[in-house]
This record gives C-alpha cells, structure tokens and sequence, in this order.
C-alpha cells in the first residue's frame, strides 16, 4: 500500500543517463528555474527542480484524483527547453512514489554522484528547496521529502567517511602540497589555466588560506572572472596575470599548480632553467594536472624541484575512492532509516485530513447544540453562559481524545487507513466535507 495518497513523481536525468552535451542544452539555469516556478499555469502543482551541471530532474506532488501524470511534466519540460518532448524521451528517468523518497536520499547522500561521496550536491539540494519555496511551489509533502534527503546527506557525511577523503584529482593535488609543504599558511601558490580543472583546485585551496593566490592564463579577464566567482578570503591577497608572465610567477611561487587545455607543454624544462635561478636556492612544488602534460617531465631531475604528475595523482584518488566505497553499505543503512521515518511522516500526514474533518464536524455539532441549549435558557446569565461553553468544548475534546490518539498509532503501526475509513463510515464523514 503506498504511504502517500497524493502522487509523488521524478522526472529526470543525471550523467549515467545522458551525455554532457545533453545535459547543458536541457538543463535549467537559476533565471529559467525561476520562471518555470513562477508560471503556475504551465504547471498547478507542487514543483522543486533540482538542476546541477550533472543532473536536472523535476519532483512534484500530483493530488489524490488529478489528471496530471509524469508525461505532462515531461511536456512542461521541453516547453520551457524549447524542443519537442522526443528529443527527451531516451534520456529521461520517471519515478513515482517510495523510489522518488530513495532516489533523491541516494542523491544528497552522494551516492549517485559521478564523485562518490562528492559534498556539493548537499548545498545544491538545499538551494532547490529554497527557491520553490520562495515561489510557494513546496508544499508539506515536499518540504518534508527534502528535509528528509538533507537530514540523510548531512547524517552521511558526519556518521561515516563517505565525503572525508578527497576523490577529485584537484583535491588531492592541494591536499599533497599541503603535506609536502606542512601547510599552505604563508605560502604562496599559483593556479595556471582557468577551467573546470583549475576552479575546482581554487575553491579547495581556499579552505587552506595560504598567504598569496596567483592566477595565470591567456586570457586574464577570464582569470579575473574566475577570481571574482571564488573570491578567496579576505585575508588571502588574489592576483591575475597573463601566461606570458609565468616566468615570473615560476621564479617567486612556492607551488605552482598547472591544469590548462594546452596540447602542448606550457613550462619547458630549458625555459625554466632561467625562472628557477632567481629563486635564490627556494624550492618549489610543481603539481601537473593536465592531461596531455603542461610540465616537461625533464624538471623532475631539478634540484629545486619537486615535480607531481597526474598519473601519481590519479592513484592517490583512486586509493581515496575505495576508502570512500567501504562506507557505501553504511549510507545505505542511513537512508533506508530516513526512509522509514518518511514513511512514518507519510502515514500520519495521511491520516490528518480525517482527524481534521472529525474535528470540524465535532465543533459543528457542539456549537449547533450549544446555541439551541443557550436559546432555550434566556435567563442565564454571562457567568451560566460561559460555563456552558467551557463545558461543551472540554466534553468534545476528551471524548475526541483517544480516537484522534489511537488514529495516530495506528498510522505508525501500518492500521492508520483502516482506521481512517472506519472513521469516515462510523462518523458519516464522506457526507460532511464542507462540515
């Protein structure tokens, strides 16, 4: 029996169901989430988009009775993409009820992430809740599924080591500077290129606050465009330089960082021979995450040198993603436990409409009661009158007590819809919605 008497669906797709190129083209951005979310006749329901660069997927409540189904989402979607839906059919997921609950558990406990474990998602599943209920598109089932995912992310990562270990190559290329160098306090560490690669290197380095960032690249607005969107700390001086000045900055950096796009090396081991002579006898940490090479391999042999590859590098993250692997079967416990206490949440949440109307009916009655008892005693006075109240309203509410109680357990205990419809047939309250 499903514990919703509402629908709750998934429409979606992620990396393991569609290619990059898929995925930016159908994905939404904060502007267009917005104005799905605001335009309440392409879709009346409960809406939370959730949109990452590796995953777009749309969760709704549909009624009890509604017209509505997964294929209108689906056609809400590529309304607002601008294609027809076909074109979205063979990348898309659609779940429904109880997997809708794991699914986007797994989710922001980072199981179904392209990095297992990665902690991102958490932020990204909270800013999704955020902006539907900044559009009252969150209703109660809703709000309480993604208070559940996000209970479930945050228990993964503070009762297990699933995020602990640092599984992209940019992470761990800061996290082995950091050991090599005994911290990066003080220091002063240069980041070449400006992609994907090189911002992830950034925003991880700035948890470390060393003393100086440098970034070099061809195109330095692109540089200052990435400075300005991972603005470091404010006690971490960040600077933007052109790659025609990496000499510079080879012969004054303590760890370059090097993670361009080039098809070519970029730091030849005879045009640093000259950088490396003014550094007076200082070492330097040279960390090469571009594939192909950006460092020539030849400064390995470089007194002054301490040169990393991303073949070393690759190995360390791997290492990292098994230890990351071992804590799968305890997030697994975590959700299936999340999961159960949505389901306790759900059951109770489905009864309280009956509980609800029995309560209305209840007033109804004792108020009908009250004035015709009141009516025929014109004599009482205010003192009479409100201890008459006092009592009506203290009579239907121990006499609602138990009932309203024992519905409750018995939503806990899996009875709550038998007791529901009991209920509905004992009180006649199919007979008095409007009570």
């Amino acid at each position: 029996m499903p514990f919703l008497s509402d629908t709750l669906l998934m429409v979606g797709m992620s990396h393991q169901t569609a290619p990059v190129e898929v995925r930016e083209r159908f994905g939404f951005t904060g502007a267009s989430c917005d104005r799905l979310l605001a335009d309440t006749e392409a879709f009346p329901g409960e809406m939370v988009i959730l949109s990452t660069c590796n995953r777009t997927e749309l969760y709704t409540v549909l009624p009890e009775g509604s017209s509505l189904a997964s294929r209108d989402v689906l056609q809400v979607w590529a309304r607002f993409a601008g294609v027809d839906e076909a074109l979205l059919v063979p990348h898309v997921v659609f779940r429904e009820g109880p997997d809708v609950v794991r699914h986007l558990c797994r989710v922001a406990a980072g199981l179904e992430s392209l990095v297992l474990g990665e902690p991102q998602i958490l932020g990204q599943v909270s800013e999704a809740l955020n902006r539907a209920l900044a559009h009252r598109r969150a209703g109660a089932t809703l709000k309480a599924l993604f208070h559940t995912a996000l209970r479930t992310g945050k228990r993964a990562r503070s009762e297990t080591a699933i995020s602990r270990n640092p599984a992209s190559v940019s992470s761990v290329a800061v996290r082995l500077v950091s050991r090599v160098l005994g911290g990066l306090e003080g220091r002063h560490v240069a980041v070449v290129g400006a992609g994907e690669m090189a911002r992830l290197a950034l925003k991880v380095l700035k948890k470390h606050t060393p003393a100086r960032l440098t970034i070099v690249n061809r195109d330095v607005a692109r540089a200052a465009a990435l400075a300005g969107n991972l603005a470091a700390a404010p006690h971490v001086g960040t600077a933007c330089r052109p790659l025609s000045e990496l000499d510079d900055v080879l012969a004054a950096a303590d760890v370059v960082i090097s993670a361009t796009g080039a098809p070519h090396l970029i730091l030849e081991a005879r045009r640093a021979e000259a950088a490396l002579a003014r550094r007076s006898g200082r070492p330097i940490v040279l960390i090469d995450i571009a594939l192909p090479r950006d460092v020539d391999p030849a400064l390995a042999g470089h007194p002054l040198v301490q040169l990393f590859d991303i073949d070393e590098l690759q190995a360390e993250v791997e290492a990292s993603l098994k230890e990351r692997q071992k804590e799968v079967p305890r997030v697994e416990q975590i959700v299936d436990e999340e999961i159960a206490r949505f389901a306790a949440w759900a059951r109770q949440h489905r009864i309280s409409p009956v509980i609800a109307r029995l309560r209305r009916k209840a007033e109804a009655i004792r108020r009908q009661e009250l004035e015709r008892a009141l009516a025929a005693l014109p004599e009482a006075d205010d003192a009479v009158r409100e201890q008459m109240y006092h009592l009506s309203r203290t009579l239907v509410k121990k006499l609602l007590h138990d009932p309203t109680v024992r519905l409750r357990n018995g939503a806990t205990e899996h009875r709550g819809q038998d007791y529901a419809e009991a209920v509905r047939y004992l009180f006649g309250l199919e007979d008095s919605a409007t009570s």
